[in-house]
This record gives structure tokens, C-alpha cells and sequence, in this order.
């Protein structure tokens, strides 16, 4: 019975508020509650407004973070594209240097090769290639560089890779020669006539005037532990300077005759020493390489000796 009073009551009450609403009853009571309730309204207003800046401010960040990501990938995709073509730059490049070698060594079949790897142990010299067998590369082949100076052999072919012994590997001992010039008063026979004993032969023919033609000198160029290449073995009375160029010498068979190694940058001879020693800076950079070329046309002796 409580339940039907009091809906009853809630009843007349609208009902009388609604009619005296119509009939503007009650816009004195409405006055009053907004002239009591606006100062409260500003103060809260007022406060709530950080608030209302730390959410928009929250909204921009998001729109920034998105933005940002968004530049971001546009920025990956051209970083990537320019690595394309830096890469393809590259590639015609080394083409163009293995072409110039081609050029200059036209009897030779000479394959392109990226370097993948350097020897782990730093115990010895080797770089590891992108060719192997079934690219035609063979143990004992002889790489050059991208200008077409010896950096060393193939010492171990896989079918898809390849490891090279550099010159400078404590293992490594190639047969060079250095072409040096003879001195003032030294009488220079041409082929013709070789001198066959101390006594000058009457029938040789003296070289021409001019410039000497160069005297070979042979040694074995040598890697060491100092990341050093020697050449060692040379005979003590050899006139060798600074500057002069040591190329292979073709003898034993494991390298043609004629590719550049390096020059001479100091020459050492001990007292009693039965031979005179020099240090070769080699022409290529070998610490830097990355790109070689296998000169597969060639095909070493391996001779044994007799």
C-alpha cells in the first residue's frame, strides 16, 4: 500500500511541475538556481580546462607518433632504394675495372667475385668468395685484384664458395722478380748474344744506346706473422732500390709471368748474411678488398721437384 501512496505522490508532483513549467510558474526558482549555480559552474570550468589541455595535448601526441611513423617508413623505403642503386653503381663498376683488366691480359678468362668473409681467427690472411666449383673455380687458382695486381690463390673451392690464401698469409710464398735497372758502367748484352764467362765475347752486340734494359732479379715473396710481405732470397750483390716493382716470375708454375705484386720499400742485408732481404708494400689493398677476379684460364703447374 506505501508503494502505491508514494507512486501516486510522484505522480501529482510532475504533473503539477510540468504545469507550472507551461505556465513560466517556476522561471523565478530558475533564476535563482542560476544565479547560485554559475559561479560554481566557472570555477569548475575553470579547472577543468588543464584537464581539457592534457587530453588534446594527448590527442596531438598521437597524431605526431603517427606521423612520425609514418615519415619513418617513407624515409626506410627510400634509404632502401638508394642502397639499390649505390649497389648497382657498384656493381657497373667493378665491371668496368674487370673489363679494363680484360683488356689488358685479353688472353685470359678472368670471373667476377664479391668477398663474404675475412678469416675469423686473425691467425691467418684468408677472405672468403661468393664463386666455387660450380662456377668453375679450382684450388690453385690465381685471384687478382680489381686493377689486376696478385692478392693471392684459391686455397680451398666448396661448390658455392671459395676461400683465398692472401700474399701476405704466413703460408703463402710466391716466385717473384724484380726488374731493376743496371748501373752506370755495366755492360748490358742483347739476347742475341748472352755472355757466356768473364771474358767479354767479341761477337756480342752491345744494347742500344739509351735507356738499359731492365735486369731481372728472382726471389720468393713471402707472407709473416707482422702481416708483412718479404721477399727473400735475393742475391746480395743485386742492385735493388726503393720504388722498384716486383711482379710474379713465372717460375715453378703457379702464377703466369708479369703481375704486378708490389714495390720495394726498403731493402735489408745483414753482415754474413749469404742473402739480401726486402720488404714489399703490396700493390692492393689487401685489408680492404671486395671484389676480386679468379683468373680461371689459368691453371697452375703444382710441379714437383725433381
Amino acid at each position: 500500500m506505501r508503494v502505491v501512496w508514494w507512486f501516486a505522490t510522484l505522480t501529482v508532483v510532475s504533473f503539477a511541475t510540468i504545469i507550472l513549467s507551461e505556465e513560466n510558474a517556476l522561471d523565478p526558482f530558475k533564476n535563482i538556481a542560476l544565479t547560485i549555480s554559475a559561479p560554481v559552474d566557472s570555477v569548475v570550468r575553470d579547472a577543468a580546462s588543464p584537464l581539457g589541455d592534457i587530453y588534446d595535448g594527448i590527442a596531438d601526441r598521437g597524431d605526431l607518433v603517427r606521423e612520425n611513423e609514418r615519415l619513418r617508413e617513407e624515409v626506410e623505403i627510400l634509404q632502401a632504394q638508394l642502397a639499390d642503386q649505390q649497389d648497382v653503381l657498384l656493381r657497373i663498376a667493378e665491371l668496368e675495372d674487370a673489363l679494363e683488366v680484360k683488356t689488358t691480359r685479353p688472353e685470359d678468362q678472368l670471373l667476377v667475385a664479391s668477398v663474404i668473409s675475412r678469416d675469423p681467427s686473425g691467425l691467418k690472411r684468408s677472405i672468403a668468395i661468393d664463386r666455387g666449383q660450380g662456377d668453375g673455380v679450382d684450388e690453385g687458382m690465381v685471384v687478382l685484384s680489381r686493377e689486376g695486381s696478385l692478392i693471392g690463390t684459391v686455397s680451398h673451392a666448396f661448390q658455392d664458395f671459395a676461400w683465398i690464401r692472401l700474399i701476405s698469409d704466413p703460408d703463402s710464398a710466391v716466385n717473384a722478380q724484380v726488374n731493376t735497372t743496371p748501373t752506370a758502367g755495366d755492360e748490358v748484352l742483347t739476347p742475341d748474344a748472352p755472355a757466356t764467362s768473364d771474358e767479354p765475347d767479341p761477337g756480342a752486340t752491345p744494347a742500344p744506346s739509351g735507356a738499359a734494359p731492365p735486369v731481372p732479379v728472382h726471389g720468393v715473396a713471402k707472407g709473416d706473422l707482422r702481416n708483412e710481405l718479404v721477399l727473400e732470397l735475393l742475391p746480395p750483390e743485386a742492385p735493388i732500390d726503393s720504388g722498384a716493382l716486383v711482379v710474379t716470375s713465372g717460375l715453378g708454375g703457379n702464377y703466369p709471368p708479369g703481375i704486378l705484386i708490389g714495390s720495394i720499400t726498403t731493402v735489408e742485408l745483414r753482415p754474413q748474411a749469404p742473402f739480401k732481404k726486402a720488404f714489399v708494400e703490396p700493390s692492393a689493398g689487401l685489408s680492404g678488398l671486395d671484389t676480386v677476379l679468379v683468373l680461371v684460364s689459368f691453371e697452375p703447374a703444382r710441379l714437383s721437384p725433381p
